[in-house]
């Protein structure tokens, strides 16, 4: 049993609880992580780090970073629908394996201490403490944080979560020869119109091309076999390095993500893209508000500062979470009609970039939508 009681002990260390733990590391807390793998370790994600996260991340991943995307390209079956190009890129393609290992070795210089293959199998929550049970090992920590991703273990135990929605993610990543690579080097590629109820994807990263899908509407069987069928589409093949499937949170409903010394994070509360499945950014967004409200609590003394968050995050994450959701449910009905209006009106695009850049939020664009799809309507866009 450890005697120590820690400021703040962070279940998980990906990007969103590595980046909590530097942050609050940096201002003097006594920070423990606790990883239930061993680095490096590999997660389902395509690993496109928007340029929105890439500026929330907690240290430079230039030396991470595979590929830089310039091109959005949208396609039906083997042949490219429409290709939009952006001045600089938007995305950068990264391994999880090599980024969370970054982020999560930068924690522990900032003074964090990590704990890995420390798998959090019990949570019990004190008026004073958490104390936080591993399979070999007990600490005890004035806050917990969970970061531990979809199935976080820290929200059951805290009675958090209980509504969870959530979609299934298939992908392969695998090395392919060095035609196909520059055939796909800065090229985003995206089918919205083979995957009933979600989209398939094909994302570079230098001699490595991560494919999958997901979707609302499919079990794991079948998209083993749409995901074949996509590939055989686009005629990609190489060595496997990889396949792995999992579910993904579907953010937009709010729901309760604290208690009194426990508050969740990132995927764990939920808080994801419900239309393109992305994570990261919204992950080291939470992990930014949070840090500043335990940073309050222990360097202000402000004993209310921590109970703040969940109307934080219900005021700041959780309106663009709800207008994506909305959004999802409007484009995954009839995605053919929706490509078509976005090659009839392709400044809607343009408003994309800059809502991954940093520059708008979509909010904003999803009214912007609204007032197009009508249009698109008015015009007899066809879907066929």
């Amino acid at each position: 049993m450890d005697a120590k009681i820690y400021d703040v002990i962070i279940a998980g260390a990906g990007p969103g609880g590595s980046s909590l733990a530097a942050k609050l590391a940096e201002a003097g807390l006594h920070v423990l992580m606790l990883e239930k793998q061993s680095f490096p370790r590999d997660k389902v994600c395509g690993g496109g780090v928007t340029k929105r996260a890439f500026l929330k991340m907690p240290v430079d991943i230039t030396q991470v970073i595979r590929d830089r995307v310039t091109s959005f390209v949208t396609v039906e079956g083997n042949h490219d629908f429409q290709v939009f190009r952006h001045k600089t890129p938007f995305v950068f393609m990264v391994l999880r394996t090599e980024l969370d290992q970054l982020l999560a070795e930068h924690a522990a210089d900032c003074g964090a201490e990590l704990k890995e293959d420390s798998f959090v199998k019990k949570v019990v929550e004190h008026r004073d403490r958490v104390d936080v049970f591993t399979r070999n090992e007990h600490y005890s920590g004035r806050y917990l944080v969970g970061a531990d991703g979809v199935n976080s273990l820290v929200a059951k135990q805290a009675g958090l979560m209980s509504e969870r929605r959530k979609t299934l993610a298939l992908e392969y990543e695998f090395r392919c020869d060095r035609t196909t690579a520059v055939n796909y080097k800065n090229r985003i590629v995206i089918d919205y119109t083979s995957v009933p109820g979600g989209y398939a994807w094909i994302f570079p990263k230098n001699g490595i091309l991560s494919t999958g899908i997901g979707s609302y509407s499919l079990n794991q069987k079948q998209m083993d076999r749409y995901l074949h069928s996509f590939l055989d589409s686009r005629n990609l093949n190489g060595d496997l390095l990889s396949a792995k499937g999992a579910f993904l949170s579907v953010g937009g409903i709010r729901q309760p993500i604290m208690t009194q010394r426990t508050a969740l994070i990132g995927d764990a509360a939920g808080l994801v893209d419900p239309f393109a499945g992305e994570g990261i950014y919204y992950a080291l967004w939470s992990a930014e508000l949070l840090a500043g409200h335990l940073i309050e609590t222990f360097k202000e003394g402000n004993k209310e500062a921590f109970s703040a968050y969940q109307k934080d995050v219900d005021q700041t994450i959780m309106p663009e979470l709800r207008a994506l959701y909305q959004f999802s449910q409007e484009f995954y009905e009839d995605p053919k009609f929706m490509q078509k209006m976005v090659s009839r009106f392709p400044k809607l695009l343009n408003l994309v970039f800059d809502v991954l850049e940093g520059k708008r939020d979509y909010g904003k664009l999803y009214k912007r939508f609204k007032i197009v799809k009508s249009y698109g309507r008015f015009f007899n866009l066809k879907s066929q």
